[in-house]
């Protein structure tokens, strides 16, 4: 059995929206996908963006599943953003759920 990786990265990335919306989040935007692959992240880092439910800071989230490489956790470490901006990476893991990191 083949796995589409593009279509498994879709429904993570509608599952770190579900879950911030049951955190009350409700300003919440998530990159739309292209036809045939194309892939086009915030950024060229970030799938998500959700702004705090008090609208104090924003959230910019890299979606994966399983496992993040070592080269797209040195990019969010060295991306520069304003104080008021979080960037995160969340990790689906398969029958377990969501692996959350924090980069400051």
């Amino acid at each position: 059995m083949t796995i589409n990786a593009g279509a498994k990265g879709v429904r993570n990335e509608l599952r770190c929206e579900k879950e911030l919306r049951t955190q009350g989040y409700k300003d919440i935007i998530r990159v739309k996908r292209g036809h045939r692959g194309l892939k086009q992240d915030f950024f060229g880092l970030f799938d998500v963006i959700a702004l705090t439910p008090d609208h104090e800071r924003l959230l910019f989230i890299q979606v994966k599943s399983n496992r993040c490489d070592a080269e797209t956790r040195a990019k969010i470490r060295l991306f520069e953003m304003p104080e008021d901006c979080e960037k995160w990476i969340w990790i689906w893991k398969d029958k377990k759920g969501w692996d959350t990191e924090l980069y400051l």
